[in-house]
């Protein structure tokens, strides 16, 4: 996942942001749809998952992510989309966006009312599952017609303010600053690498080398880009995967837990407790009977 900046089309020819619909069918391959690809930008983006599931890396967490759910990333915000397919058998997947400028939405004396929001976002926010109403507002948002657009994006960002609650994701805000070419790269590397070996044994010594770092050095570093240690970015990653395989498999305990790079079930549980406040076991029979 190369956490690079991405250059989005602000704004489109008859419109103020940048809206879009990615889709993907059954069996097809090479599509852009939740790709392996970390990336930030200085527009605010708004994710609805219409249909597919998956993991998302957003700042410094790693969630699960299903159809119905929306998402709303603040300005560099690094983040990623990677859908979860049962047996390699890609599933139909689709996904609206919708990407905007926060200078652009300061044009309007109005916005000033998203004060709280801004400063919520930069943390990046689960909205969960979205209204019908909302729902509306966004097939209009990606549909043709940009009159009936544009009225339908200040109706979505009222109703997103309004909310009793604000579910944030990241930590730490630290990724919503623009991070340096060195730091940019150095966790480029460090993150794929993590990403790619997560089911096996990682050593600090490895990792530190990776980073071109002492290990006290990369500690230190890691935690202050990231907000985590070393350790419980790794223990997040392995126990949201675990998550993801005990809802949507039957798979028994010590496959769920090789699967997702416990090397105990002793320290799959220790874990799983510590991350989720439950056991596996608990985990799995509360998702199957909701």
């Amino acid at each position: 996942m190369k956490a690079t900046i991405e250059n989005i089309r602000i704004a489109e020819k008859d419109r103020s942001y940048h809206s879009y619909i990615l889709t993907q069918s059954i069996g097809q391959r090479g599509s852009s749809v939740f790709t392996d690809y970390w990336h930030y930008h200085p527009e605010i983006e708004i994710t609805y998952i219409v249909k597919g599931e998956g993991l998302a890396f957003i700042g410094n967490r790693v969630v699960e992510f299903k159809a119905g759910q929306a998402f709303l990333l603040g300005p560099y915000l690094p983040h990623n989309f990677v859908a979860t397919d049962e047996d390699e058998i890609v599933m139909d997947r689709e996904c609206w966006g919708l990407q905007f400028t926060q200078e652009w939405l300061n044009s309007f004396k109005e916005s000033a009312a998203l004060g709280p929001l801004y400063s919520a976002m930069s943390y990046g926010l689960d909205l969960g599952s979205l209204s019908e109403s909302e729902q509306y507002d966004f097939s209009n948002i990606v549909g043709t017609n940009s009159l009936r657009s544009m009225a339908s994006f200040f109706n979505l960002m009222a109703s997103i303010a309004e909310r009793q609650k604000l579910k944030t994701i990241s930590t730490t805000s630290a990724y919503s600053n623009v991070m340096s070419q060195k730091i940019s790269q150095r966790m480029e590397r460090v993150s794929k690498y993590i990403q790619d070996n997560y089911q096996r044994s990682i050593t600090l010594g490895e990792i530190a080398d990776i980073g071109s770092m002492t290990e006290q050095s990369f500690s230190r570093w890691f935690r202050q880009t990231s907000g985590l240690t070393f350790i419980d970015y790794l223990m997040q990653l392995r126990t949201t995967v675990a998550s993801h395989l005990l809802i949507n498999t039957n798979k028994p305990m010590s496959e769920v837990a090789e699967e997702s790079g416990f090397n105990s079930s002793s320290s799959f549980n220790r874990s799983f407790l510590k991350v989720k406040g439950c056991s596996p076991r608990e985990f799995r029979k509360r998702k199957k009977s909701a």
